[in-house]
């Protein structure tokens, strides 16, 4: 703020204290008027700066969305094969021969950082209101994907649990043999009670894993809208939901053919977080 001195000379008539209250309020006017438009200044290099973190992380999550489709069609498949094993092997009375002990995924977090501090800070009051409103449900995907990954962990972990039944009776010797092979020799290990438990849990691993490549395609849907210039929350269900049925009728190539990557950015996906 500016400050405004008065004349040091008294006003000797009427006609020098209006002259001496005009000086005053035009420079309190000035200095009102260099304030706001410092701060106008201001919040318009805030929104230029919101509006590229908010691009960047959408950018990345539309890449970590794909690569956790890629993940979860990789274990949903692996683990459905290792359910029509092991069901051939238990009723044959034999071990299963599996290729693979599903050990721990690599999916990656949404992030979310740059909507989470401009909540906080108030800068997110600078979006004008429509485009707050689509950022919303991108964020609300967000947190539906990160919910999922605590649904796909705790799968994986109830299958572990109930497999440690037939692990703790293995020998020495088929301990040794490596985690595949223990991993088998744990199932042909199972009475029939527990193996029923352990059928079931690999049977819900394999919908949990169904069901992230699903959200996860939501979550492509509507970051691909936002980056590609969408005008409204309705544009962006459209694009979400078209995104989802071309999925589900023709897969992950049918999706890239009509919602492709943009080829102008170098997003890498590194340090996954779990």
């Amino acid at each position: 703020m500016l400050d405004v001195h008065p004349p040091h000379q008294a006003a000797h008539s009427w006609k020098d204290f209006l002259i001496h209250i005009a000086t005053i309020v035009v420079g309190l006017l000035i200095a009102i008027g260099l304030e706001q438009t410092v701060e106008y200044f201001h919040h318009r290099h805030q929104l230029h700066q919101l509006h590229e973190d908010l691009h960047a992380e959408t950018l990345r999550n539309l890449h970590l969305a794909l690569a956790n489709v890629d993940d979860c069609e990789s274990r949903r498949d692996i683990g459905r094969g290792v359910y029509q094993e092991v069901i051939v092997a238990n009723r044959d009375h034999r071990a299963p021969v599996l290729n693979t002990n599903l050990g721990r995924s690599s999916y990656m977090k949404p992030a979310s950082a740059v909507w989470t501090v401009a909540q906080q800070s108030g800068t997110l009051g600078l979006l004008p209101r429509e485009e707050a409103q689509r950022y919303v449900r991108v964020y609300s995907l967000v947190d539906q994907v990160n919910a999922v990954l605590v649904l796909q962990n705790a799968a994986f972990i109830k299958l572990r649990e109930a497999l440690e039944p037939g692990r703790t009776v293995l020998t020495p010797e088929q301990l040794k043999l490596g985690p595949v092979n223990e991993y088998s020799a744990a199932w042909a290990a199972l009475d029939s009670e527990d193996f029923r438990e352990a059928r079931n849990a690999l049977a819900q691993m394999n919908e949990a894993e169904a069901y992230g490549a699903d959200r996860n395609v939501f979550l492509y849907g509507i970051e691909w809208s936002v980056l590609h210039g969408s005008h409204s929350d309705e544009e962006n269900f459209r694009i979400l939901f078209d995104a989802v049925a071309i999925y589900r009728k023709s897969g992950k190539a049918a999706l890239l053919a009509k919602y492709p990557l943009p080829k102008d950015d170098n997003t890498t996906l590194t340090a996954p977080e779990q």
